[in-house]
């Protein structure tokens, strides 16, 4: 009999598989328990704990299920472990625990999740298109700049503008729309990727690339050294790494994080380049943005991307190409497009009341660092909101009467009516969400299932009438 503990990965990782062959072939199995992102048991260890029980194979006929559970580290009694595997447990048969990536599931989710690969096509096949990382510079000091230097390189030379793209970074993508922060990348591309006039020049190429951008010369020059060591670099200690895609970047796109702690798939049609913390499909179609942003698809990938530090999901590119898309009636995409171009749109005036607001407060409050609940003040009501900015000037500026007139009415001016936008935006996510459950043929009983086994952080929190509420710690992304 053999009992150990051990890091979860290998029972959905591809270099696992041998090891998940061996026990399911080589072994009887009793037991497997996984704990996902828990510190309770080797408090000073970040690690994603499993035990796994096995027995070694008798005379006596092959047993037909092993005891199978997941506990989220929130719910983890670990002076009680044993009592809570055996409740909350089940016995599933041994026939799902072979070569391919264990689901320690009951089996009503497992035949959900294998409708959902029989409904769906890959990604890939669906839309055409694989997934794209954003680029990696080597040495973002010289690449990746700020608004600031942006103008200043073009105000010395007009003819740089072409090459100096804006850019996103992993924190700047938001669902349904990205909040660009102003950034900027010098999209210097390798000489094996574009013509530049540098290129044939042989041992002259610097001085025709001094010659040719001499704004952009004058910043890296002096970052040359460090330029040099990098890996990722084009034929030139100036260049960028060589890209096969970068015309994708110019293109109507969908742009993803590196790490997922939410949906947050984002309709780009404006040419943002990614840094190497984006991932993107060439792909503007709102129908694929609703099915990634919704809650069943999160409910999937939960089961199906590798898990990450504190539960985060990775979405790495070869299992999102494989990524299930059911093919939808022309209702649902034309209904589906409608409700994602009206939640873009929200989530653009919902951001602009945002940076109103603080600069407003900035200047005629003084409120040069808000906090977390005045960035986001949609979420206050009036008193709240008051209460909120005097908690952040301090006693020593106490409000005035016209003061807090002025807060009221500025309230009632941009706030509330985001409000009502606010709550228009979870009217259309409800929407999308039944749209999607509908393009996947979902019974209401496979629907109820689906937030009975909900994970955390699924979208769309509170409920609607005839809706299953959410279960834990699920929170909103509205």
């Amino acid at each position: 009999l053999l009992s150990f503990i051990v890091t979860n990965k290998w029972m959905k990782s591809s270099y696992g598989e041998p090891l998940r062959k061996f026990f399911g072939e080589r072994t009887w199995i009793q037991s497997v328990v996984d704990f996902g992102h828990a510190k309770q048991i080797f408090e000073e260890a970040d690690v994603f704990p499993s035990i796994l029980v096995a027995r070694r194979p008798t005379e006596s006929p092959r047993p037909q299920t092993a005891r199978l559970c997941t506990i989220p580290r929130e719910q983890l009694r670990i002076d009680d472990l044993s009592r809570q595997i055996e409740e909350e447990g089940a016995a599933l048969p041994l026939s799902q625990l072979g070569a391919a990536a264990w689901q320690l599931e009951p089996p009503e989710v497992s035949g959900l999740l294998e409708k959902i690969r029989k409904v769906g096509v890959p990604l890939s096949d669906f839309a055409d298109v694989k997934p794209f990382r954003g680029i990696m510079t080597g040495y973002n000091e010289a690449f990746l700049i700020d608004a600031k230097t942006q103008k200043a390189l073009v105000t010395a030379d007009p003819g740089c503008t072409d090459i100096i793209k804006p850019y996103v970074r992993g924190q700047d993508i938001d669902r349904w729309a990205l909040d660009w922060a102003g950034l900027w990348m010098i999209a210097m591309k390798s000489s094996g990727d574009s013509d530049w006039p540098w290129s044939g020049a042989g041992e002259n190429a610097e001085a025709v690339f001094r010659k040719t951008y001499p704004s952009i010369y004058a910043w890296m020059k002096p970052k040359e050294e460090s330029l040099f060591k990098r890996q990722d670099k084009g034929r030139y200690w100036w260049e960028l790494r060589s890209c096969a895609y970068w015309d994708q970047f110019d293109s109507p796109k969908l742009v993803y994080q590196e790490i997922q702690f939410h949906p947050c798939y984002a309709l780009d049609t404006s040419g943002h380049y990614g840094n190497n913390k984006t991932f993107f499909v060439a792909s503007a179609d709102p129908y694929l943005a609703a099915v990634l942003n919704s809650p069943f698809m999160w409910w999937h990938n939960w089961r199906y991307l590798p898990h990450m530090k504190d539960e985060a999901l990775s979405p790495v590119a070869f299992l999102m190409e494989s990524l299930p898309i059911a093919e939808p009636s022309d209702s649902v995409r034309e209904r589906a497009a409608e409700a994602v171009q009206c939640l873009c749109e929200i989530r653009k005036t919902r951001r602009a009341t945002c940076r109103e607001l603080l600069d407003w407060l900035r200047i005629e409050y003084e409120i040069a660092k808000p906090s977390l609940k005045l960035q986001s003040p949609i979420d206050l009501d009036s008193d709240g909101f008051v209460a909120e900015v005097k908690k952040v000037r301090g006693k020593k500026k106490p409000l005035t009467a016209a003061g807090l007139k002025a807060l009221r009415e500025e309230y009632t001016r941009l706030i509330e009516p985001a409000r009502r936008l606010a709550a228009e935006a979870l009217k259309l996510e409800h929407q999308i969400s039944d749209l999607i459950n509908e393009a996947y043929g979902l019974t209401p009983d496979e629907v109820s299932l689906l937030w009975q086994t909900a994970p955390p952080r699924m979208p769309i929190a509170g409920t609607l009438p005839g809706r299953a509420p959410c279960r834990r710690d699920n929170t909103a992304q509205n």
